[in-house]
């Protein structure tokens, strides 16, 4: 009896969106060969966390890392909306949500990077199926009927049935598809930082909505006693650029205030990363043989822990697709089978960035009319259970 032959998918990018997409595929015994330009060893490096809602937790479960990722990890248990951009005149207004509004036990985990990527790429590595190509880079691609051919800039050739694109929002392969995209961009970055705190943050994570935008702090989990939080905070560029210049002790000044004391006294720890804030849609999600997901098909502001789990819901989608037409001996690299994935993705991603750009618009404004209609919708919430409700499962993808 013949052994049956699995097709091969190349990737291009792994950064967290690569490695769980390798994950997923190799499991399914799909040969996944991956080429990144940067050196990888650098991951221990990375300082931040994702807010992984519990879908990305099922697929970590699913692939077998979640119980070394676990330990490290903070439960979101509530999320809290302080609307503070009026708080002069009449007053905070404010809305808790709560899991169990929804019947689950909490809505997610705030997942440090490194330790993420680390596992990740530790369970590829043993895994018969993973090639992996550090510092290269794929610089051309040809797509024909029954494969795809890539070559890159060490002179490597590989044929495949399916490329993906898990590159960023500056992809080279959907530049060199010429698929074009629907951009945004605002007078406003990002910043993102760890910080210390007097009081504990009893697994509560708190947006302050403000002009310029929200300042977000989210749990962390720590083997002291000491409470930690990441932070991030959106607001006018100058803002931000004048914030980021400050010494440390005018730094824990800033943010203490900026936090309207919920945390206590507020220290920084470790560095500050800045961004710009832009929003970006790609007009398709496929090309032949080619797919886009994450940031090289989407790029939302950080708002909501909307963005890496929309980035998890593409891949969850496409390996869901590839199964069944692994079930069915259909070829996961075809034109019919890459059209389901577009029709599935691109409305909802689609919806998601309009979405969210929206809110980020409201949580920015200045006009003093759109500022009280957003206090009193969250007072209102208060007041119509099921409309929380609501919110909770568009929030959560469901």
């Amino acid at each position: 009896m013949n052994e049956k032959k699995y097709p091969s998918v190349i990737i291009s990018g792994l950064g967290i969106s690569g490695l769980i997409t390798a994950s997923l595929l190799c499991k399914e015994k799909i040969k996944v060969e991956c080429f990144e330009p940067i050196d990888i060893s650098k991951f221990h490096a990375d300082q931040r966390t994702t807010a992984f809602l519990n879908p990305a937790i099922g697929v970590f479960k699913e692939i077998g890392i979640w119980e070394k990722i676990e330990p490290f990890s903070q439960p979101l248990k509530e999320m809290e909306i302080i609307d503070a951009g009026s708080q002069k005149k009449v007053g905070l207004a404010s809305v808790v949500f709560e899991p169990k509004e929804v019947n689950i036990e909490n809505f997610g985990y705030n997942v440090p990077n490194s330790i993420l990527r680390l596992e990740l790429l530790g369970w590829l590595k043993k895994n018969k199926n993973f090639v992996l190509n550090i510092r290269d880079s794929i610089v051309k691609h040809y797509a024909f009927d029954d494969s795809i051919l890539v070559r890159t800039a060490k002179g490597k050739e590989l044929n495949g049935k399916l490329l993906i694109s898990c590159e960023g929002k500056e992809s080279a392969i959907r530049k060199r598809e010429k698929i074009n995209t629907i951009k945004t961009t605002y007078n406003q970055l990002a910043m993102v930082f760890q910080v210390s705190h007097s009081k504990k943050h009893k697994d509560r994570t708190t947006e302050i909505l403000d002009v310029g935008g929200p300042f977000t702090i989210i749990p962390l989990r720590t083997s002291s006693k000491q409470s930690k939080s990441t932070v991030v905070w959106m607001d006018n560029s100058d803002v931000i650029n004048e914030a980021y210049s400050l010494e440390n002790a005018e730094f824990d000044t800033l943010i203490s205030k900026k936090s309207l004391g919920i945390r206590g006294n507020i220290k920084l720890v470790g560095k500050r990363q800045k961004w710009p804030v832009s929003s970006q849609l790609s007009k398709t999600l496929i090309s032949k043989r080619t797919v886009l997901i994450a940031e090289s098909a989407h790029v939302m502001p950080p708002t909501g822990a909307q963005g890496l789990n929309t980035s998890v819901e593409d891949i969850i989608a496409l390996h869901n697709i590839c199964k069944k037409a692994l079930k069915n001996n259909e070829d996961i690299g075809s034109d019919r089978v890459l059209r389901q994935y577009n029709i599935k993705r691109f409305p909802l991603t689609g919806s998601k960035v309009f979405g969210i750009h929206l809110l980020n618009k409201i949580s920015m404004t200045e006009n003093s009319f759109l500022r009280i209609a957003r206090r009193n919708f969250l007072m209102y919430l208060n007041q119509s259970p099921l409309l929380k409700k609501t919110l909770i499962k568009a929030g959560l993808g469901k």
